[in-house]
């Protein structure tokens, strides 16, 4: 299982704001599915993370592009560490990082600065550890 280096962080880190939202959707909604994409971006409607990926498709609003950027970081990070379905898991899961709330629900409200660092940090925490 790799741990997540400190400069394997700052490439994501680049990647998660060089890359289309097309390419972050496409990643998401592969890796953890369209429903779990959707709540990662805070979107009632999940066929919205399928026209993110279409070649001329919308694009979201500043948020929803925020949480999906940072919701690739946290999905990136724990599946370079783990697999899809742990990934999957942790998002679910309660976090005592997070007042006990699950990290999809803290990214699919996200608006603040500080929920989306709270989310990333609890996952970079998860990626790094060493058994």
């Amino acid at each position: 299982m790799p741990v997540l280096t400190p400069s394997a962080a700052h490439k994501l880190d680049i990647d998660a704001a060089s890359m289309s939202i097309r390419e972050i959707a496409t990643y998401l909604q592969d890796t953890v599915g369209q429903r779990v994409s959707a709540a990662i971006a805070g979107l009632a409607d999940a066929k919205q993370i399928g026209r993110y990926t279409r070649e001329h498709g919308p694009q979201p609003h500043a948020t929803t592009d925020r949480r999906l950027r940072e919701g690739y970081k946290v999905v990136r990070m724990l599946v370079d560490a783990y697999n899809d379905e742990t990934a999957k898991a942790w998002l679910f899961g309660t976090n005592m990082r997070l007042d006990d709330r699950a990290p999809i629900e803290v990214l699919g409200g996200a608006t603040e600065t500080a929920d989306f660092t709270m989310v990333v940090q609890a996952a970079r925490q998860v990626a790094t550890f060493q058994a």
